[in-house]
């Protein structure tokens, strides 16, 4: 069970909280409700990730999960909270291993949308 509750505050250490996607501003914390729209693996200077994209309505922004090759339950049409300082790279304005839950609402239909799997060598 996962007892991670995000931020509640209107700053973290002395900074604002970006609440929407739309006021992301890198090395600020971030606090966003949104929904994926897309998983991929990816290779990070050479390392799997996997990458999510999410949308809340004002902006859309990547989340990153280096080493993972699937992240159970984030799947493209779910509802989640993600936490996490923004950073920057080739993609733009980055979450890197953010907390995160997921948000009650309908479930996403299973497999469609999802990321493609890569085949475990052996």
């Amino acid at each position: 069970m996962n007892a991670w509750e995000p931020t509640s505050g209107d700053s973290w250490g002395g900074r604002p909280v970006a609440r929407r996607i739309a006021e992301v501003r890198v090395r600020r914390r971030v606090v966003v409700t949104a929904t994926v729209l897309e998983a991929r693996l990816c290779i990070w200077r050479g390392w799997g990730a996997q990458a999510f994209e999410l949308d809340d309505g004002t902006g859309r922004l990547t989340i990153m999960f280096g080493g993972l090759r699937s992240v159970p339950g984030m799947v493209p049409g779910v509802r989640c909270t993600v936490e996490g300082t923004a950073l920057t790279d080739e993609r733009g304005v980055v979450l890197w291993n953010p907390f995160y839950r997921f948000e009650p609402g309908e479930a996403p239909v299973t497999g469609v949308g999802q990321a493609e799997q890569v085949a475990s060598p052996g």
